[in-house]
Formats: C-alpha cells, sequence, structure tokens
C-alpha cells in the first residue's frame, strides 16, 4: 500500500471538480479527484480555507483515507479520473461473501471480530452492549451482517478514515446545535433549501412480541414516541429478541426432568423404582398437585393443550429490554424522516455527517436537524450540500 497522499483543494480558486460525501450512514463514503493515480494507492483529503468568513477564520476538514476503486483515462485532452471508497476495498469486508453462526456473544464482539479481520480499528459507541445467545450469517458480507444486525437495534454504523464506528444517533440528537441557519440568509451562507414532511410511514405505536417456540414464554414490548405523528397507526412485530436465554431457561415445563419422589423421605416408602408408594403421596400435596389437573388431550410441546394461560401470559422478562430496543428502532425508522430538509450551505468545514444544525425563520419546518449526509463540494468555489432530518425527541 502507497504512502498517504494529501489532495489540497484551494477553494479561492478554479479547481477540477471534488466530491467528498461523510454520511452517518454505512454507505462507502466516495470521492472523485482528477490526477495520475494506480489502483490500490490510499489517498487522504483534506479541504482548507483561510480568512473565511472573518479575517484569521482559518479551518480545514480532514475527509479521511480513501483507498481507490476504479481509474478512467481518457481524452483528449488526456483525463484520468478516479474514484475512491473509505471502506477498503482490499479486505473481505464488502465483497468476501460468508456464512457463519454465532452463538454468546454481543454486539460489541462481533463489531470488534468484523473490524480487525478488516484491518480496522473500531469504535465502539453503544450504550448497554447487546448480547446475543445466536445468530447466523448466511451467504452474507460482513458489512451486510453487522449492518443489518445494527438497524434492527437502532445502531448506526460506518466506516471512516480506517475506523469501524458504531453509534446511537439518538445520543447524537441530544447534543446541542454546532450551527444556526436562519430564512433571512438567502443568499448569503444559505443558497438553496427544500423542506419536505411526510406522514405515510410513520407510526405512534409499536407492539412487539415474540413467543419462544421452544419453552412457550413470551418476550414483550409497546413503545409510544413521547411526540408521535398524528397519524394514529400502530405497528405490530414479531421479531425474535436477541437473547432468549440459555437451554436451561428455555426448556418447557414437560421437558424438565421430575424427581421421582419429594426429596428426603424415608427409602421404605419408596417403591423399587424409586418412585412413592400410593398410601403416602397424601402427605405431599405440593409435590403430586400436576397429577391432580387435567392434561389434555393434544401436546402443544409447551403447557396442557387446556391451559391457554400458561401458555401466553408467562412473560419472558430477561427479554423485554430487548424487545424494548427493536420496537424503539423501528419507531426511529419510521418517523426520523418525517420532517426532512436538504440545504445549500457556503462552504463550512464544520458540516459533518453526524452533527446538528439549527433552522429559524422557516414556520412549522424551524427545529434542531441531524445531519445525515454533507456533501462537500469544489467547483470553481466551495459549497457545502446537507441532508438532514428533524430530531426526535426520546428514542
Amino acid at each position: 500500500m502507497a504512502d498517504f497522499g494529501d489532495i489540497l483543494a484551494d477553494p479561492q480558486k478554479p479547481a477540477p471538480e471534488k466530491d467528498k460525501k461523510g454520511k452517518a450512514e454505512p454507505k462507502p463514503k466516495q470521492t472523485e479527484i482528477t490526477n495520475n493515480a494506480v489502483q490500490g494507492t490510499v489517498l487522504r483529503a483534506i479541504i482548507r480555507v483561510e480568512n473565511w468568513n472573518a479575517e484569521d477564520d482559518n479551518r480545514e476538514l480532514n475527509c479521511g483515507s480513501f483507498e481507490i476503486d476504479t481509474v478512467d483515462f481518457s481524452g483528449p485532452p488526456n483525463k484520468v479520473s478516479i474514484k475512491a471508497l473509505s471502506t477498503p476495498i482490499s479486505t473481505n469486508l464488502r465483497r468476501g461473501v460468508k456464512t457463519k453462526n454465532w452463538e454468546n456473544t454481543s454486539l460489541q464482539k462481533i463489531a470488534s471480530d468484523i473490524a480487525a479481520d478488516a484491518n480496522l480499528k473500531l469504535m465502539y459507541e453503544v450504550e448497554n452492549d447487546i448480547k446475543f445467545d445466536r445468530l447466523e450469517q448466511e451467504e452474507e458480507t460482513d458489512i451486510k451482517f453487522l449492518n443489518d444486525l445494527c438497524e434492527r437495534f437502532g445502531v448506526s454504523l460506518k466506516a471512516t478514515d480506517g475506523i469501524l464506528v458504531l453509534f446511537e444517533e439518538t445520543v447524537y440528537e441530544e447534543k446541542e446545535a454546532i450551527e444556526t441557519y436562519d430564512a433571512d440568509e438567502i443568499g448569503g451562507r444559505l443558497l438553496r433549501y427544500s423542506f419536505s414532511q411526510n406522514t405515510s410511514d410513520t407510526v405512534c405505536k409499536v407492539i412487539a412480541s415474540y413467543k419462544d417456540p421452544k419453552s412457550g414464554l413470551l418476550a414483550y414490548a409497546e413503545f409510544e414516541p413521547p411526540e408521535p405523528p398524528a397519524t394514529g397507526q400502530i405497528a405490530h412485530l414479531n421479531e425474535r429478541p436477541a437473547d432468549l436465554g440459555d437451554e436451561e431457561t428455555r426448556q418447557s415445563p414437560q421437558s424438565k426432568p421430575k424427581p421421582k419422589a419429594p426429596p428426603g423421605v424415608l427409602a421404605s416408602m419408596l417403591n423399587p423404582d424409586g418412585t412413592l408408594k400410593e398410601e403416602y403421596k397424601y402427605l405431599f400435596p405440593d409435590f403430586y398437585k400436576d397429577e391432580k389437573k387435567d392434561k389434555g388431550t393434544f401436546d402443544t410441546g409447551f403447557t396442557p393443550f387446556n391451559d391457554v394461560t400458561g401458555d401466553f401470559n408467562s412473560i419472558q422478562a430477561h427479554s423485554n429490554d430487548s424487545m424494548l430496543r427493536i420496537a424503539k428502532a423501528f419507531a426511529r425508522a419510521k418517523n426520523k424522516n418525517e420532517w426532512t430538509c436538504t440545504l445549500q450551505l457556503m462552504g463550512n468545514p464544520n458540516l459533518i455527517g453526524g452533527v446538528n444544525i439549527q433552522l429559524t425563520g422557516f414556520g412549522v419546518y424551524d427545529g434542531k436537524y441531524f445531519v445525515d449526509e454533507a456533501a462537500h463540494v469544489i467547483s470553481g468555489g466551495y459549497s457545502t450540500n446537507v441532508k438532514a432530518h428533524k430530531c426526535l425527541v426520546g428514542y
């Protein structure tokens, strides 16, 4: 691998178009430059501004490192176009399809193993690590498997500058806005804007449940956003929680072996096969109370056929936190795009995916927005194109 090479952009001078996207999502970032290049080379892109908004306002944006994916040559005049990705293509992270079973593990351990296999560092910013009893990775790339897992439990994933980052959007949305843009600034710092409100796919409540077919136990959670959309739509999920417990916990009442006789009885009270003689059973009513129950005529594999309460209302408490996380993640995925905006701004090196901005003077669209994507474009000038969604409250 070649040494890093800086790609320095001067916004004051005309320059070939360069496009750098910093995304708060797991899609690989892509930059296109014009220069001599060799496939497999690693490039480092930096945008620097001097005296930008005021005298001595000197800043720089380290766009990170990019591994060249494709090199195109055209002419006349001779021109080399390079496309490079922030996710290394020299590893199996994006292209190697795998089948693997994961058992008694956690999201952090999975991410750590995948990062190590791709020669990446791991930045893990997830509260209350998520435990799994078992998972199956079936003919998937590592990045797709990890991304699907993160989305299911409300965790964001991105790869940048040799680091695999896992974080929670809800934590970042609670932070203060780093910039404020007002409608009066149109033609100045604010070049163009567009807003959208879309409630067609939003939810006001999520009910998540899962009945373990092995034990008959139920994992259950309900979640209502503190400030729900006005649609009134309720979503019902039937999803397996991350951890259903060990094999002993998951044994159904019928499959657990029961002692042949109450503990501590005299040897003279036992039959040759170790069971208690019939004449003594009245002394131990609790031990033999199940013998008096009607067992039903159909074997469900869980509790007796006529014992509906035992089948469906036995809550598996240790899985409920997992179900609540799933319900919140589903609600967030549906609701975070209710209020969105696209902005074209005067170039701002401070704006990257994962920061918040405050918008004022736009009526009902006012509020704090989370930057999903910030594209820094240099083409005879320097502008920053932002895609953002309004921050959610409480999830």
